[in-house]
Parts: structure tokens; C-alpha cells; sequence
């Protein structure tokens, strides 16, 4: 677990917290924050990213396994899943490749 201080820390708090999800949430429906979501996707960071929350919601979705491993495949390929064993498709240090 990632652990802020400081200024981070209050941010931090402040986005966990029911007024700070509210907030996040009516910026990304925004048209500002659509521009932005859509500026960060078409970053290969953004697409790694995008593909770590894909995986983690399609874990938590109560669809059948065959149905979810289908799915997991076409975001994950074979090098990938070599790349970080701990979170299938998402390397460890995407900046540095």
C-alpha cells in the first residue's frame, strides 16, 4: 500500500472520502473531464492503466469463468503477463520500456 504525506496525503483523504468521490466523479462525466480521460487513454500509460482497471473489474464482475478468461486473454498477451506476474498485462515499470 502506498502511503502519501504532506500535501499528498490531504489530496489522498480528501478523493477517498464521500465529497472527494463525488467530485471525481462529476468531473470525469464532465465534458472537460471526458477530454481529459480521453487524452490520458491515448497515452501508453493511460492504455496500461485502462487495462489494470479493465482486469480488476472484470474480477469483480460475476460473469462466468469461461466468459472472463475470454475476455482477460484479449487484454493480456502471453509478454505481457511475463512482464508483471503479480497483475496479469500490466508491467511493473511501463515508463522504462
Amino acid at each position: 500500500m502506498v502511503h502519501f504525506s504532506g500535501i499528498q496525503g490531504l489530496i489522498a483523504g480528501y478523493i477517498a472520502s464521500p465529497q472527494g468521490r463525488e467530485m471525481v466523479k462529476s468531473f470525469l462525466s464532465s465534458p472537460e473531464g471526458q477530454e481529459a480521460i480521453n487524452a490520458y487513454l491515448a497515452t501508453p500509460e493511460g492504455q496500461g492503466m485502462a487495462k489494470l482497471l479493465l482486469i480488476k473489474a472484470l474480477d469483480n464482475l460475476s460473469l462466468p469463468g469461461p466468459l472472463k478468461e475470454e475476455i482477460r486473454s484479449a487484454l493480456v498477451t502471453e509478454e505481457e503477463q511475463q512482464r508483471c506476474p503479480d497483475v496479469p498485462g500490466i508491467s511493473r515499470y511501463p515508463e522504462k520500456e
